[in-house]
């Protein structure tokens, strides 16, 4: 091949892996985020992510806009977390604000499309502003359609992750709310179908984007989110290590770590049950006895409906669910929340063959007008 040509391949491959340039990356690291290719790279194993559509982009929008898109504002691809091959869609906010145009949705249906073939989970990392409005027509809200008929076909298939590194309004903010797993970024982190600006001009109310549909909101009163992140960092790791604990798909076992079983319990979980039916105990301390030597047990939706806790233990280096009372919130009483979080935990590690322990301390329903 003629190597001027490959010269300006590579250079065109700069141009586009800078995404938004110098300036617009700036600005989302001075807000503590990092870009959607750092994300990336920090998901997956090293120097394991393969890229798809790196050179797609919208040239007729851009000439129209005099705006360049990148990649159309979202990396995609499939690389190996902890050696298994898992599908990414990484939106960047340095981009039109990450916003979905059609180009970018079409390498996203493509993405999706060989996950449920290939039968391997999928990530979602979400920085984006929603649909693009310049590209509002009726293909695109056809291609965005089938955003979710998609998801819900991968549901209980693979398993599906959305960390929320930053804005997710309209179109993006649907994608955590069908996915198995949504892990919030505190402070920047924030889902709602439509932005502060838009609230007040329909209903003249002032609200913040953190008061609207932040980290606190979803993660402890709607139940839409099931983890909270210090970081883009932190929850990066909690996305690697929900999908330590899940099969690549619903007909293979969930994965087995070798060497980390505890052996037989010591006495000292016995001090932790009182004598006194009424008297309250921390369940997690029971759950950390029974789980192998290794990695602290990881709890799903800890903040909501506090009276049950339920996440991942690793038994003889199995996987399993736990469902527990916990009496140090309203005495273990079951209420809505709370069942609500143990039946779709419950659902979630049926659809992936993940078996169940029951650690039951409960009084009954709560009583009373509420």
């Amino acid at each position: 091949m003629d190597s001027q040509k490959i010269s300006q391949l590579e250079k065109e491959k700069e141009r586009i892996q800078q995404m938004g340039g110098p300036d617009a990356v700036a600005k989302q690291q001075k807000r503590g985020k990092l870009t959607a290719r750092q994300r990336v790279a920090l998901l997956f194993d090293t120097d394991s992510f393969e890229e798809i559509g790196l050179h797609a982009e919208h040239v007729n929008f851009s000439a129209a806009n005099g705006k360049s898109a990148p990649a159309d504002g979202v990396v995609t691809g499939f690389g190996k977390i902890d050696g298994r091959d898992v599908f990414c869609i990484a939106y960047d906010f340095t981009v039109m604000a990450g916003t979905m145009g059609r180009i970018g949705e079409a390498k996203c249906e493509r993405i999706r499309d060989l996950a449920l073939r290939q039968r391997r989970p999928i990530v979602w990392i979400i920085d984006s502003a929603g649909a693009r409005v310049q590209e509002l027509g009726g293909s695109f809200f056809s291609t965005t359609g089938s955003l979710f008929r998609e998801q819900v076909r991968l549901s209980g298939v693979v398993p599906q992750v959305s960390i929320i590194a930053g804005t997710g309004a309209a179109g993006t903010a649907y994608i955590p709310a069908l996915s198995d797993c949504v892990i919030m970024v505190k402070e920047s982190g924030s889902l709602a179908l439509g932005g502060p600006p838009l609230v007040e001009a329909v209903l003249g109310e002032k609200v913040t984007e953190q008061e609207l549909g932040g980290w606190e909101v979803h993660n402890s009163r709607s139940g839409v989110s099931h983890f909270s992140a210090d970081s883009d960092e932190d929850g990066i790791n909690i996305a690697r290590r929900y999908l330590s604990y899940f099969p690549s798909h619903c007909n293979e076992p969930p994965p087995r770590i070798e060497g980390a079983a505890r052996g037989p319990l010591d006495d000292s979980v016995l001090s932790i049950v009182p004598d006194e039916p009424q008297a309250p105990f921390d369940m997690k301390e029971v759950i950390g006895h029974l789980n192998d030597r290794g990695p602290e047990p990881l709890y799903y939706m800890d903040a909501f409906g506090g009276s049950i806790l339920t996440g991942w233990i690793r038994m003889g280096g199995f996987s399993v669910g736990v469902v527990a009372s916990q009496s140090l919130v309203l005495g273990g009483v079951l209420e809505n929340d709370s069942s609500v979080k143990a039946a779709r935990f419950i659902s979630l590690c049926d659809a992936f063959g993940i078996p169940l322990l029951f650690l039951q301390d409960v009084p009954g329903f709560l009583v009373g007008s509420r």
